[in-house]
């Protein structure tokens, strides 16, 4: 029996400082919704980051405006008391004259304490991720810090019209090769997004024969624990899982192997971000 241990008061280091690179693209435009929403819900140092030549530069100014958006979602009463929050939120939008996003990225969170980067993804499969690595995965595996991708399509869990966060339904891959407990730890801290907490955390464990158990979880009044055994191809398993309980994100563990020579399809991790029908959030851990 896969047995899963988590204890709520981790120690684990709050998200101060959210930082979004940006293509400027419309896909971007998903993505610069989520990072604000979380940003301004935790009361972050927020950075819109641009590096000059991945676009033209005259898109930055028709990119969406933070303060307008805030004024828009102001107007939908979603913000509402959480002015404190949106207050104690430093917001930054910048350019870096460095025409590579991943080196321009890199350069600033060197500078930077940067706790969580959230980036848009359009998703890249089989032999194409060999050939040239999505920027996203590129910055997410040399940064080693934690990365939410958020999907040109399929669901989301903030409304950019209003800022409303809808974030609900959590999975959570469970591999006994790597600790998920960090994973679930941040999955339970999401609860800080949300007006009224309550969540639906679904650890799932790919394999056969053991069962899984849930043990020694937070016995919280806003959380509720499923476990769920599927056999089969992981990354199968997993993006459809998440598509039968409707998650609103994946949370998963993962110390970003590399694919090896001949492994066209990638490491597990790849195979979800590319082809996940909601945001992912990775945390990065060390392999066991």
């Amino acid at each position: 029996m896969i047995s899963v241990s988590i204890l709520y008061d981790s120690g684990e280091r709050r998200v101060d400082f959210v930082l979004h690179p940006t293509d400027l693209s419309q896909a971007s435009e998903r993505a610069f919704h989520h990072a604000l929403a979380i940003a301004i819900r935790s009361g972050s140092q927020f950075t819109l980051l641009h590096a000059v030549g991945r676009r033209a530069t005259d898109n930055w100014v028709d990119f969406p405006s933070v303060r307008s958006t805030l004024g828009q979602w102001r107007a939908a009463g979603t913000v509402a008391g959480l002015e404190d929050s949106t207050r104690r939120a430093s917001i930054s939008k910048i350019e870096v004259d460095i025409r590579d996003p991943v080196a321009a990225s890199m350069q600033y969170i060197g500078r930077h304490a940067v706790d969580m980067i959230v980036m848009a993804t359009t998703g890249r499969r089989g032999l194409a991720r060999l050939v040239r690595a999505p920027h996203a995965e590129r910055l997410a595996r040399e940064s080693k810090i934690m990365t939410l991708f958020v999907p040109e399509g399929g669901r989301y869990f903030v409304a950019a019209d209003t800022g409303e966060v809808t974030l609900r339904r959590i999975l959570v891959p469970v591999d006994p090769a790597t600790d998920p407990k960090p994973a679930m730890i941040r999955a339970v801290g999401s609860a800080t997004l949300l007006d009224d907490p309550s969540l639906e955390i679904t650890l799932l464990h790919v394999g056969e024969g053991e069962e899984m158990s849930v043990t020694d979880v937070p016995d919280l009044p806003f959380c509720r624990w499923k476990a769920l055994q599927r056999s089969g191809d992981v990354v199968e398993q997993i993006l459809g899982v998440a598509d039968e309980i409707e998650a609103d994100a994946i949370y998963m563990t993962t110390t970003w192997d590399k694919a090896g020579f001949g492994k066209v399809t990638g490491a597990v991790t790849e195979g979800v971000v590319a082809g996940a029908p909601c945001p992912v959030a990775t945390v990065p851990v060390e392999r066991n």
